[in-house]
């Protein structure tokens, strides 16, 4: 019997999951050319390639370990591949200051079954409420450091706005 491949959802349901279980999991559930954006940050966000996706995601579950999602509405689009999904999640803090609480509209493709572009829309302010503002900048300008070079697979997002600051 072969094991089932795990997914994003394995990683945020909720359960408390190693730094080497988090690996496995997006070892099999993103794509080598995966491409997260957060377009609504003060300075936006975007994380080019499995290693620099893979690493947002476990900045995340160290902030918010126990880090669930429920999808809320499910929006299939002219692409087979991609929808839209409206969902909220969060979860208390590592530090037991605060929960995270957010909702997210998400525009998400898939390629092969591996998650292939994942563009969320949120409110940035419960992000820098739970993650503190200063460390979430640091954190995700060395994230976006190790971003890959563009893949030629993925197709530029016609609309970039210039950071706020």
């Amino acid at each position: 019997m072969t094991a089932k491949k795990k997914t994003i959802g394995d990683a945020f349901g909720g359960q408390l999951t190693t730094l080497e279980e988090q690996r496995a999991i997006w070892a099999d559930a993103l794509h080598p050319d995966a491409i997260w954006e957060g377009p609504m940050f003060e300075t936006p966000v975007v994380f080019i390639g499995h290693g620099a996706v893979s690493r947002f995601f476990e900045l995340l579950l160290r902030v918010v370990p126990r880090f669930a999602t429920q999808v809320t509405g499910y929006y299939p689009t002219s692409d087979p591949d991609t929808i839209i999904i409206e969902s909220h999640g969060g979860g208390p803090t590592a530090d037991g200051r605060t929960t995270y609480t957010q909702r997210y509209f998400s525009l998400i493709t898939s390629k092969n079954g591996l998650a292939f572009r994942m563009r969320e829309y949120c409110n940035p302010f419960q992000t820098y409420k739970a993650f503190g503002k200063e460390h979430w900048e640091r954190e995700t300008a060395a994230i976006m450091a190790l971003n890959a070079p563009w893949p030629a697979s993925q197709p530029r997002d016609p609309i970039t706005l210039p950071p706020v600051k």
